[in-house]
């Protein structure tokens, strides 16, 4: 199959809502990562999406939709009714934006959308491309990342086409992401609301809606359950190069590993050393992460060591991804790094 990239135009959208009503896939923009679509009501499409990506059927997919009409969407049979006042609200402040939310499903989304579980994560997107595809299109999209399951996500169309080019017929170029991580992802189908990812739309910036707690530790979940949300196994987002974690700023350097930086510490750094935050701004971090994996990546040293992520607004988000990215944990002791693997790997 050739694999082509299209920039975004009125036809390319019109192309790529072609090739979705025919059944077949297409990798897209949104303000986040680069998703791989699916016609997300079509229970053929959405098994294409699982057999592309060598994505296990326990870990459910998002439904990106046109609006932020919920009501709409419960009379379309996608959630289920009554429509939480909280969901309201959410949407209200945070769509169209990273924010993903997790409600009892309609009878007509299909089984492997939610792995087989009563709930459906939904989501409408902020990126324009995004947007008219899915108004054009008429229908929601299911997409998770447009990568190979478990790797790095891609943050732009040629770290799309290095994970599947051959393999889906049509990318859409909408340049760069603007954020850079996945979005957060809010249950609100038990009792209190819980964050099951964390993204850009924080703790703090939910509670200000809930007025409740709403964060939850979601490391410990098994891989061989269901996962009530996309991003929530162990190992995740991984480069094939170990990537190691060190709990404290790094300060000595062995030329065959590869070093990323959070910011330039006004110390000697070494040659080719990657820095997520130049600007010490922490969405620039964000939106470079995957980018500067990939590169790191791509140059085939024995392991990437990564520097300690400072706290901001992001830091949950960034050493989420990390931490599901790393192969262990990487300790500079008797004048040598020591790399150890992580617990239970």
């Amino acid at each position: 199959m050739r694999t082509r990239v299209l920039p975004i135009s009125e036809a390319s959208i019109d192309e790529a809502c072609k090739v979705l009503l025919a059944g077949d896939l297409v990798a897209f923009p949104t303000e986040t990562v680069y998703g791989l679509g699916g016609l997300g009501l079509n229970p053929d499409s959405v098994s294409k999406i699982f057999a592309t990506k060598d994505r296990p059927t326990t870990d459910p997919l998002i439904l990106h939709v046109s609006s932020a009409d919920l009501a709409a969407l419960a009379e379309d049979e996608i959630i289920a009714k009554p429509i939480p006042a909280l969901a309201v609200a959410l949407v209200s402040q945070f769509w169209p934006g990273p924010l993903t939310l997790t409600l009892p499903k309609g009878p007509r989304v299909p089984f492997g959308v939610t792995a087989g579980l009563p709930t459906v994560a939904i989501r409408y997107p902020a990126h324009p491309a995004a947007q008219l595809l899915l108004q054009k299109l008429g229908q929601p999209i299911a997409a998770p990342s447009a990568n190979r399951f478990g790797r790095i996500s891609p943050t732009d169309a040629s770290a799309v086409l290095q994970e599947l080019e051959g393999k889906i017929p049509l990318i859409l170029d909408g340049g760069p992401c603007t954020q850079g991580i996945e979005s957060t992802v809010l249950s609100l189908s038990g009792s209190n609301p819980t964050i099951l990812r964390s993204g850009a739309i924080t703790a703090e910036m939910i509670s200000s809606i809930t007025e409740r707690q709403t964060l939850r530790d979601a490391r410990n979940l098994q891989q061989s359950a269901p996962s009530p949300s996309p991003g929530m196994l162990q190992s995740h987002y991984a480069p094939q190069t170990p990537l190691y974690l060190a709990p404290t700023p790094i300060e000595h350097f062995d030329p065959p590993y590869q070093y990323i930086f959070y910011e330039n510490r006004n110390s000697k750094l070494p040659p080719g050393a990657y820095l997520l935050a130049p600007d010490q701004n922490p969405s620039t971090a964000a939106q470079n992460l995957y980018r500067l994996l990939r590169q790191a990546d791509s140059i085939g040293s024995p392991a990437i060591l990564i520097d300690p992520i400072p706290e901001s607004n992001w830091a949950p988000a960034i050493r989420d991804r990390l931490q599901r990215a790393s192969s262990g944990t990487a300790l500079w002791q008797n004048g040598d790094w020591k790399l150890l693997p992580r617990a239970g790997a």
